[in-house]
Parts: structure tokens; C-alpha cells; sequence
């Protein structure tokens, strides 16, 4: 009867604590494990799915500067009619974003590079000798965002560990010193350089310095000639300059992002820009930026003007 009883004791206490520390109900796997690729190759942005709901995670550094009226209501006129999430950052090239941090408007402020850090790789590589303006691989990187030409040019930088040095030296040059190049991620199905954590204020630093260098000017011509079908947002503007990103959070939701150039007048601004849609999907992403897209030129008549020289 001894031995029956403390059986039973020890039957309690030991289901007590497994209840404890695996309570029911407890979350099924993350729809983040649909986007593995099922070749195992990296990657460094997926096929946009639809119909996800799940809560975006936000990320990135807040500029503490003000944003003009103009830009904080055309971000949250495109929130309201689109229901996304977004954040914007503009600076006029050429002048103090090389020197200071461009303000933010939106609850968006930044998150995983994605297909925007393609824009140092190739100029690391420009610079290294170990691609030219007119290769191939580099245009087919930056114009048609191909992935497997972004992955052969980061892998002439070396490993990881020295791409992300490369990058970071790159970054630097264009006077961007806060943002630092992943060397490792937690996300093997992805690129490591794609899941550098890059804010708004930041790129558009990087931008508004890149815009006006003689050394930049090959990757700028690839920037006015990206393919039609990624020529959302900054794209629906004439004469702009631009590279987007995308890819999906951990929780299956895309962020969908861009920087660039843009001519209004005889003035030039760098933008970035980015949003979660709220059924987190690509395409609904990428509509809620052509439509704060429409409203960056009147944002940019109320900000100083900028010029190359």
C-alpha cells in the first residue's frame, strides 16, 4: 500500500509539472515554414503567397527628427485607404543626409534588407574589380533582381564573414556608419546578407550620398531600368531611380520595400519606403506603395531642394 501510494504521489507531481510547462492549446508551427525552399538553395526573397493574418514584427531605428506635416498625411492618407502599415524617409540628395539622420514618417522604420542590400554587393564589387557596370550577372542583380546572379556576386567578396565586411565597407563609403551587414541568420532558407537589418533613415543616408558619385553612376543606370514587373511605387514615377525588396516574416507576412531616386523639377530626392499589408501580402503591399508613390512629389515641394555638385 506504501508503494501504491507514493506511486501515486509521484504520478501527480510529475503531471503537475508537465502541465506547467506545456499547457494546452499551445501554438501550431509557424506558417513561416511553408516558405522553405523545398530545393534547400538560399534564398533572398520568395514567391508572394496571400491570405496571411498574422501580427507584422516591426523593426528598425527612428529618425528623432520631425517629418514635415506634408509627409506624415501622405502616409497616413495611403494607411487609411490601403489598411497597410508603412513608413517613408526622404533627405534631398546632395545635402545634409550625408551628415545627419533623415527624418520618418509611419509606424515603419526599417526591417530585413531583403533585395535592397543587392544595391552594396554590387557596388562592393564594382569597386573590388571583380565585376563591371555592364556584366551580365550585375544587371540581371539589380534590374531583374535575380537571385542566384546576387548570390555568385556575393560569393566573389568571399565567405560570409568577408561579404558582410565588404558590404559594410561600402555602406561607409556612402556615409551610411549605423547599419551593420548580417554575417549570420537564424532564417537558413534565406540569404544571410538579405536578413541585414536595414532602418528607413539609414538607407535613405546611403541613397542620398550614392546618388550623386561619379563611381555609383553604372549602378545608377541599372536602377532606371528595372523590369516593368517590379516597377511598383517609386517605379510609376517618371525618371526615377530605384531597387526594391521583399520577403516574408517569420510569421508568413511580407514586408515589401524600396529605395531610390526621384526628380521632381530641377531637385532630386532619396526615398525609402516600405509596407506590411494588412492581409500581408505581396501585391497588396506593393499597391499600398504605388499609392503613397503618387503623393512623394508633393511631399518633396515642401522640402528643400537638392542637387548633385
Amino acid at each position: 500500500m506504501i508503494v501504491v501510494a507514493v506511486a501515486l504521489v509521484l504520478a501527480l507531481v510529475i503531471g503537475a509539472r508537465l502541465s506547467r510547462s506545456e499547457p494546452r492549446g499551445a501554438p501550431a508551427a509557424s506558417t513561416a515554414a511553408s516558405f522553405v525552399s523545398a530545393t534547400g538553395a538560399t534564398r533572398w526573397s520568395t514567391p508572394p503567397p496571400s491570405g496571411l493574418t498574422a501580427t507584422p514584427a516591426l523593426s528598425g531605428s527612428a529618425s528623432p527628427l520631425v517629418p514635415p506635416a506634408a509627409a506624415t498625411a501622405a502616409v497616413a492618407a495611403a494607411e487609411k485607404a490601403t489598411g497597410a502599415r508603412m513608413g517613408l524617409s526622404m533627405a534631398p540628395v546632395g545635402g545634409p543626409a550625408t551628415a545627419t539622420v533623415p527624418w520618418t514618417a509611419g509606424i515603419m522604420t526599417g526591417g530585413p534588407a531583403w533585395s535592397t542590400i543587392k544595391l552594396p554587393i554590387v557596388l562592393a564589387n564594382l569597386h573590388a574589380g571583380t565585376a563591371t557596370g555592364t556584366e551580365s550577372t550585375v544587371r540581371a542583380a539589380i534590374t531583374r533582381s535575380d537571385n542566384q546572379a546576387a548570390e555568385t556576386l556575393t560569393r566573389r567578396l568571399g565567405d560570409d564573414a568577408a561579404a558582410a565586411r565588404a558590404v559594410d565597407a561600402e555602406l561607409a563609403r556612402y556615409h551610411d556608419t549605423r547599419t551593420r551587414a548580417a554575417t549570420t541568420s537564424d532564417r537558413p532558407d534565406f540569404s544571410v546578407l538579405g536578413q541585414t537589418m536595414w532602418s528607413l533613415p539609414d538607407q535613405t543616408v546611403f541613397m542620398a550620398s550614392m546618388a550623386c558619385t561619379a563611381d555609383a553612376a553604372p549602378l545608377r543606370t541599372l536602377m532606371g531600368q528595372v523590369t516593368s514587373d517590379q516597377s511598383w511605387g517609386l517605379g510609376t514615377l517618371h525618371g526615377s531611380l530605384f531597387k526594391g525588396g521583399w520577403g516574408p516574416g517569420i510569421d508568413g507576412r511580407y514586408l515589401v520595400r524600396q529605395t531610390g531616386v526621384i526628380t521632381v523639377g530641377k531637385s532630386q530626392y532619396a526615398v525609402s519606403m516600405e509596407a506590411v499589408a494588412s492581409d500581408g501580402s505581396f501585391s497588396a503591399g506593393t499597391a499600398a506603395l504605388d499609392r503613397l508613390a503618387a503623393s512623394l512629389p508633393g511631399v518633396a515641394r515642401k522640402m528643400p531642394a537638392g542637387t548633385c555638385g
